[in-house]
Parts: C-alpha cells; sequence; structure tokens
C-alpha cells in the first residue's frame, strides 16, 4: 500500500484478478497494524464473492488477525440519491434562477434515473467513505458502530474494467464543468443583484457552487500527488491484456496519474511435459519478455496461477503475503525443460490446438456447426454477448458473427462492439473504428467499435446550430434578456453526459436494426461491455424514454418561449426507436443474450446475478457459454478439468435454483495462445460443444 494515508487503485482489463489482488493487499496492509478501507467501484460487483461474505453500500468489518479491514461495495444509485436530497433546495434555487424551470420541474428531472451514474458520483462517494470515521459493521451488527474509531489510513479501490476507469478518474474535470454550467445559471441574477442592490449576497446556491468546484479541485490534487494516489495495473500475460494495460497505463500518465505497479497474474507454473501447457508457456513467455521495454518505469511483479480461486480470508492470507516477494517469473516453469525434450513436445502437438495449422475458411468442409441455427434462429435480430470481464465475450462474439455470416450468405450481419475498451478488432486482427467495416475475407460480415464521443459530437453540433437559431429568434423583439440563457444552454450541450456509452450504444443498436439512417442489418451480434455496464445498456430504452418524456413535458410547457424546433422533433424520433428497441429487445423471437462464462467460483456467481438481471428486464437467454474449458491432459491439465467440471455442474444447478429455468450449455475449449484472426476463431468455434438444456 501506498506509504503515506491515501489511495491505491486496482485496475486493468475485465477478468485478470482485480478484485482478488486488491482484496489480498487490503488485507495484508491490515494485518501489518494499518487502518484499511476496501471499496469496489464496479457496478458488477465481486469483492463480496472474493471475501466469501456479503458486503453492502455501509462499510463491514471483515475480521483480522491485526489492524483493521472495512468493505464495501460502492451503491451509486444510493449515493447519488443522498447527495441530492442534502442538496435539491440550492439545486432548485439555480434552476430558478437561470432557467425558466419551475420546482415541479427540477424535482422531475432530479427523480430520474441518471445515465453513467457510477462514474458521475463514484469519486466523490468513494472519497466520502475515506474521509469519515471507520466505525463498520461487525458480522451480525445491523447498523453502523457508535463507538469512535481511527480514521482510515489506506484505501484499496477495486475499480471497474479499464474503459470505465479511465472515465471515473476523468470526473473531478467533469464536476469543474458542471460547476460552471451551475455559475452561469447564477450569472444573470448576480448581474442583477448588482445593478439594482450594488452588491449581490451570496447564499446556498452560491455555496452549492463552490462546493463542487472544491471538490472537483480536491479530487484531482489527490488523484495527481503521487503522495497519497497510486495505481496498481493487473494483467494476463496474455497479448490482448498487454496491449490494453499499454493503452491504460499512457492514458493514466497523461492525465498525471502515477502508475507505480504493474502485476502480471496467473502465470503458468508446474507443466509436465503437456502440449496444451507447453503452447501457453511458449505464449506466456512471449507476453512477458516484453514487459520490460513495454513498461519501464513500473515495478512489475509475477504471481504464479493458482489451482483453485483464491477466496475467503485464508487464501487471500497467503496470496498478499506473496505479494511483496513476486519480483521474478514463478519457478518450475516451462522454459528450463531442455531445448531437445521441448522440441519432441512440439512435434506431438495435435495441429487443431495450434495457430500454424493450415488455414480453413468458415463454412468450407466439416464443421459448420447446425447448433448455431438452434443459438440464433432465422428471425433473430439482435445476439448479446454478456458476461464478467475477462471471460472471453469478445472472441465468442467475433467467432459466432464469422460463423453466421458464413452459415447465412445472403444475411448481412454486424459485429458491434459496444465496450469503451474496445478489443474487437484485435479478435478479428484488422483495424475497426466507429463506421462499420467489412471483415476481410467474409462477404456479408461487417464490424464496428463504437466512439460514443465522436458520436455525442454529431449531435452536438447540430444542437448547437439549433440553439443559435432558437435564440436568435427570441431576440427579435422578446422582452426577455437571452444572452446569460444562450451560454448557459451551450454549456449544457458541450457538457458530455455520464454513460454516454451506453446511450450511444442503444442509439447505435437502433440505427444497425430499425435502419432509420441507413440499410439495416439482418443480424447485430453485440459485444457488451462487463456485466454491471451491459445490464446498464440494455436498461437503457426504460431510462432514456423517462429522459424524453420529461424533456418533451418541458418544451411542451415552455413552447411560447422557446419554441419547439429541431431538438422536439428530434426527441419525438428518439422516443419512437427507443419504443420500438424495447420491443425488439424483449421478444424472444427477435433478441436472445449469449451468458458467457468461465468455469470458476466468481465467474459463476456473477454469471448466476447476470441471469437475474435479465429476467428482471423481461430478455431471453438463449444460452450460456463456459470458455476456457481444460481438456484432459497432464495431471496439471487433469486436477483444473476436475474442478471446472465441478464449477459447471454448480453453475448448472445455481441457475435452475434461482429461476427453475434450464438454458442450452455450450463448452468453449482452452486455447494457447488464444485464438484470433477469421482462420483461429473458425477453428476455435468448430471445437465448441453444445448441450442441449443438462
Amino acid at each position: 500500500m501506498t506509504p503515506a494515508a491515501g489511495f491505491r487503485f486496482f485496475g486493468g482489463k475485465g477478468g485478470v484478478g482485480k478484485t482478488t489482488i486488491a482484496a489480498a493487499t487490503a488485507l495484508d496492509a491490515a494485518e501489518r497494524g494499518r487502518r484499511v478501507l476496501l471499496i469496489s467501484t464496479d457496478p458488477a460487483h465481486s469483492l463480496g464473492d472474493a471475501l466469501g461474505r456479503r458486503l453492502s453500500a455501509r462499510p463491514t468489518r471483515v475480521a483480522t488477525r491485526r489492524g483493521d479491514l472495512a468493505a464495501v461495495e460502492l451503491d451509486a444509485d444510493r449515493a447519488l440519491e443522498r447527495w441530492l436530497a442534502a442538496r435539491r433546495h440550492p439545486l432548485r434555487t439555480i434552476a430558478a434562477r437561470g432557467t425558466y424551470l419551475d420546482e415541479e420541474d427540477v424535482d422531475r428531472l432530479l427523480a430520474l434515473s441518471l445515465p453513467g451514474v457510477d462514474e458521475l458520483i463514484g469519486l466523490i462517494e468513494l472519497h466520502r467513505l475515506a474521509t469519515m470515521s471507520s466505525g463498520a459493521r461487525r458480522p451480525g451488527e445491523r447498523s453502523v458502530a457508535k463507538t469512535p474509531t481511527a480514521i482510515t489510513q489506506d484505501v484499496a479501490v477495486d475499480t471497474a474494467p479499464t474503459g470505465h476507469t479511465l472515465r471515473l478518474l476523468a470526473m473531478p474535470e467533469t464536476l469543474t464543468r458542471i460547476a460552471g454550467v451551475l455559475g452561469d445559471m447564477l450569472a444573470k441574477h448576480r448581474f442583477l443583484g448588482e445593478s439594482l442592490a450594488g452588491e449581490h449576497r451570496r447564499d446556498a446556491a452560491d455555496a452549492l457552487v463552490a462546493e463542487i468546484e472544491g471538490e472537483a479541485r480536491a479530487l484531482h490534487t489527490l488523484l495527481r500527488d503521487p503522495a497519497r494516489c497510486r495505481f496498481t495495473w493487473v494483467l494476463l500475460p496474455e497479448a490482448l491484456a498487454l496491449e490494453e494495460a499499454q493503452d491504460g497505463v499512457r492514458a493514466l500518465e497523461a492525465a498525471g496519474i502515477c502508475v507505480d505497479q504493474l502485476i502480471v497474474n496467473r502465470v503458468t507454473t508446474d507443466v509436465e511435459g503437456c502440449t496444451l501447457c507447453a503452447a501457453r508457456v511458449d505464449a506466456e513467455d512471449a507476453v512477458i519478455a516484453r514487459v520490460p521495454a513495454t513498461f519501464p518505469r513500473q515495478r512489475v511483479s509475477m504471481l504464479p496461477a493458482l489451482q483453485r480461486e483464491p477466496r475467503g480470508a485464508g487464501a487471500l492470507r497467503r496470496l498478499g503475503a506473496a505479494l511483496p516477494r513476486a519480483t521474478t517469473p514463478p519457478r518450475r516453469r516451462l522454459s528450463a525443460i531442455p531445448r531437445t525434450t521441448r522440441a519432441r513436445m512440439a512435434a506431438r502437438r495435435p495441429t487443431a490446438r495450434i495457430a500454424t495449422a493450415a488455414p480453413t475458411r468458415a463454412g468450407r468442409g466439416p464443421g459448420a456447426s447446425a447448433w448455431l441455427d438452434a443459438l440464433a434462429p432465422p428471425g433473430v435480430r439482435v445476439l448479446v454477448f454478456a458476461g464478467k470481464g475477462g471471460v472471453g465475450k469478445t472472441s465468442a462474439a467475433a467467432a459466432v458473427a464469422l460463423a453466421l455470416a458464413e452459415r447465412r450468405p445472403q444475411a448481412r450481419v454486424l459485429a458491434l462492439s459496444t465496450d469503451p475498451a474496445h478489443s474487437l478488432g484485435d479478435a478479428l486482427e484488422q483495424s475497426l473504428g466507429d463506421e462499420e467495416r467489412p471483415v476481410r475475407g467474409v462477404p456479408g460480415l461487417f464490424a464496428r467499435e463504437l466512439d460514443a464521443e465522436a458520436a455525442f459530437e454529431v449531435r452536438r453540433e447540430r444542437y448547437r446550430a439549433s440553439v443559435d437559431d432558437v435564440f436568435d429568434a427570441l431576440l427579435r423583439g422578446s422582452r426577455f434578456d437571452v444572452a446569460y440563457d444562450r451560454d448557459v444552454i451551450r454549456e449544457l450541450i458541450d457538457l458530455a453526459p455520464s454513460g454516454l456509452d451506453e446511450l450511444f450504444g442503444i442509439l447505435s443498436l437502433v440505427d444497425a436494426v430499425l435502419g432509420r439512417e441507413r440499410q439495416a442489418y439482418d443480424l447485430v451480434v453485440l459485444d457488451t461491455a462487463p456485466t454491471g455496464h451491459a445490464v446498464r445498456l440494455l436498461a437503457m430504452p426504460d431510462a432514456a424514454l423517462e429522459w424524453v418524456h420529461a424533456l418533451l413535458a418541458i418544451l411542451l410547457k415552455y413552447r411560447a418561449v422557446v419554441g419547439l424546433g429541431e431538438l422536439a422533433s428530434d426527441l419525438l424520433d428518439v422516443a419512437r426507436d427507443l419504443r420500438d428497441l424495447r420491443a425488439l429487445l424483449r421478444d424472444p423471437a427477435r433478441t436472445r443474450v449469449v451468458a458467457v462464462s468461465r468455469p470458476a467460483a466468481l465467474p459463476r456467481l456473477e454469471t448466476v446475478r447476470l441471469l437475474r438481471a435479465l429476467r428482471r428486464l423481461a430478455i431471453a437467454v438463449g444460452a450460456m457459454l463456459v470458455n476456457t474449458v481444460t481438456p484432459p491432459g497432464c495431471a496439471r491439465c487433469r486436477r483444473a478439468a476436475a474442478g471446472e467440471a465441478r464449477e459447471m455442474a454448480a453453475l448448472g444447478a445455481a441457475v435452475r435454483a434461482a429461476g427453475g429455468r434450464r438454458y442450452a450449455m455450450i463448452s468453449a475449449p482452452v486455447e494457447a495462445p488464444p485464438p484470433r484472426g477469421v482462420d483461429g476463431l473458425i477453428r476455435w468455434l468448430r471445437r465448441w460443444q453444445w448441450r442441449e438444456r443438462p
């Protein structure tokens, strides 16, 4: 942990072990006598799963041999509700002074759910929790302990996967801009007070603006003070994880945030001559060899792959104790095996398992899988791949999109990624962007990596012009002084909303499936962000409709002042599209979700929560895909396969117990290195096994 009191963030690509390492580090620090607060900001929390106990948004004490450890799973909606409740009156005042909205309008807007609330409120809430007394509930307690306790010394933050963590850490700048907009709303009132009364008397509204400005400055300073805040980046010894780590660390350093530690997790050890293990070690060695030159300023630690995921205090304690010593590659690696033995092992590897096998295009020769028609029968327009980070959603979505495009040569298929940390292009080994691009060698298949910022900029330019037209009309003979109002509206339009990825992900899906602005696709294969943000995306039609209806009601109420114009027309179109999309997502004949998991405890627990969320949203599940299943091989692989079989059985039982439902289960084998490119993905897909409702 950072020597001075402060924050240690743990970030990285989904599924690399951030939660486990954050929990182990926090427990180790506490048992060295520190007072530690462990916080998860990921909307799909798995911190309680790692600790083996139920957590909530209130600090819960975790038993330690020494020191003090409390753990929290942040509830962003509740945190925002609490923050707004304490400031509702000054917000009403600001709106009354700076807009034409009355209290009814303001209350209606404040009552709506806010897209991207995790990023908006996350830093404010974890700073609040860290600076309050470290009193926490003990096991069995119904409320926070009343006795005074010492202030937290260290804060370990388990973050969401890369893209959303970068948005979280950029939130101080957003808060500064929000304060600027609110300040501009008060500018007319200040001007009138100074003009008519000779002075402006500050009140609660001015204090709120100052509070937000101060909070933004404090958070900005905290994040950039290496004595108080540092970042640990966690990755696996895989090419995609290394590339995402390079992008993420570069972005953090460009923002002035200190990244001083890199942890390479799950490095293969104890190999016994197995061809799969040999291939895995070769692939890992190639990645590990690139780490020192790629991250010359970071302290690098390496942790061995364990037979079982560390869960509970005992396993986390052992992992935490090993972290300070994990500065070199773990011993007993395949590189120690004599060269002649390695050559014999390589010669025995089956060609179906390695990337250098003879190229085979999808749909040609044996292996074109009829089960694809059961997964996505004719009439299905949207096939969503969702699951915990790191389970292989992107590779699975890309493989299925390739196979469906080859199987249905007359169809137009789009593989669409809405994860802000895109890897679809990496999986296909093709450069992608915000425009649909043909996938090389596969007629009828297109791919796109959504750029939410670029999509928002297009709409922003349209609305700027529309606002100028409205205010130019108001100035002609109007009794209103609109100079301040024009500035406020311009700044509101410039302020990128939180939840941008989910909002424009849904709008892009509307365009792709309903064909409002271009030819519609017959099938969209959707590669989503990890679970929490995927659920937020699928719930977006309802949340966005509430906002659209509220904004339309306000526009109609004040149409005599501002007119309706292009914004109202746009909102009506968006409302129509959102209603159509909501109906499509809830129609099991047109939309299916593939819940992707791994045969391990933490992915299993999160998959069950994902299935429950999908039932609440009334969205059908087409199948469960369990990825990276180990085939029998050496003793190590046999032990892994036995543990994975137990996890797969537990997953099926948990799903049936939770909802009384059975789903088809697809088993996808582990590959070393992970499959990439059209040929590699199709070879991998041909080895999948489909079991009908086990």
